[in-house]
């Protein structure tokens, strides 16, 4: 059985995100968003979707915020951890 409810959810999460990326531009007013986590290990074509939904979820208060650009990225963190644990060495 196909978990049909897995679009609706992480179109859900995209536009949140969305939403938290508009209140960062506000704040801070950056040069790019950046997305780590599980949408790096995604598809390219699902990391495609999952930004133009996060675009979606954005207001578009000012026209400079069209421009920004979103990028994806690994996530560094496991590794550094791993690093530091000794579990790998460089």
């Amino acid at each position: 059985m196909r978990a049909t409810y897995l679009p609706t959810i992480f179109k859900v999460q995209a536009h949140a995100l969305g939403l938290f990326f508009d209140e960062m531009i506000n704040t801070f007013d950056p040069d790019a968003l950046i997305i780590g986590g599980g949408v790096l290990e995604a598809t390219e074509e699902f990391r495609q979707w999952f930004i133009r939904q996060n675009r979606a979820g954005m207001p578009l208060r000012h026209a400079e915020q069209s421009d920004i650009p979103i990028h994806v990225i690994p996530v560094i963190a496991p590794v550094r951890s791993a690093l530091q644990s000794g579990l790998y060495s460089y």
